[in-house]
């Protein structure tokens, strides 16, 4: 960036690219000084400290943003409606970037994460499968700290897959159900391939899908969030994320 109109035109990939995609906390807070090398190396140390202050430090970044388009606005005398969609997107910013960061990383989640390696062939002779192995079911629940009992009791139904499909999608509606959530997918465009080994369903705009998560994605998840990926749709009439 060499000068600050680049900068005012930068903000929003740097909002919605950049802090979503690439930002790497960890080294951030290396670099800063922020975390001690002993927080940063311990996994539970360093779990307990981002669960602490990723979020405050995510909302941060966003309105420091805001606060560089104020000024840059101000210096150069800028009408409201010049910069109208960057004051918007920095004030969206402070609530769905921290949202956006831990989804695509944590994506896509423990009854997600549980179908996958029950009905994707591929998957299902991984080392420490949970549904083989008692040691695979220990690690599960650590890892993503769900009782195990609890994605047995909600998969109990599921039926055996139907199909698989692939595409871009907009979340429609959040809904609580039997302790998990609904996400309520409207289809916006079909993208990329179906999951290997189902038979392929091609979607089109406007086709509606029950993605089942548990609560730890679908409290982040909301109403005109966007979401892209494979998914397979069970006999339940639910599906879930490859």
């Amino acid at each position: 960036v060499t000068s600050a109109v680049e900068a005012l035109h930068s903000i929003k990939a740097f909002l919605s690219e950049y802090l979503i995609q690439e930002f790497d906390y960890k080294d951030w807070c290396r670099v800063c000084g922020k975390a001690s090398e002993k927080v940063l190396e311990d996994e539970e140390r360093w779990g307990r400290f981002v669960e602490d202050n990723l979020v405050k430090d995510l909302r941060f970044a966003s309105g420091l943003m805001l606060r560089l388009a104020v000024s840059v606005a101000r210096d150069f005398g800028l009408k409201p409606g010049d910069w109208k969609d960057i004051n918007e997107a920095c004030g969206n910013a402070v609530r769905t970037v921290p949202a956006c960061y831990q989804l695509q990383r944590g994506l896509p989640g423990a009854l997600s994460r549980a179908r996958s390696l029950k009905h994707v062939p591929v998957l299902a002779f991984e080392d420490l499968n949970p549904w083989k192995s008692q040691e695979g079911r220990e690690a599960f629940e650590r890892e993503h700290n769900i009782g195990w009992s609890m994605i047995e009791a909600v998969t109990a139904k599921d039926g055996k897959p139907r199909s698989g499909f692939c595409g871009v999608f907009s979340v429609a509606d959040v809904a609580n159900h039997d302790g998990m959530i609904w996400i309520h997918l409207r289809v916006v465009r079909e993208s990329g391939k179906a999951p290997e080994g189902f038979p392929p369903n091609v979607v089109k705009e406007g086709d509606t899908y029950v993605w089942e998560v548990d609560t730890a994605v679908g409290s982040l998840l909301e109403r005109g969030f966007f979401v892209a990926g494979s998914f397979v749709l069970l006999e339940s009439e639910v599906c879930f994320m490859t």
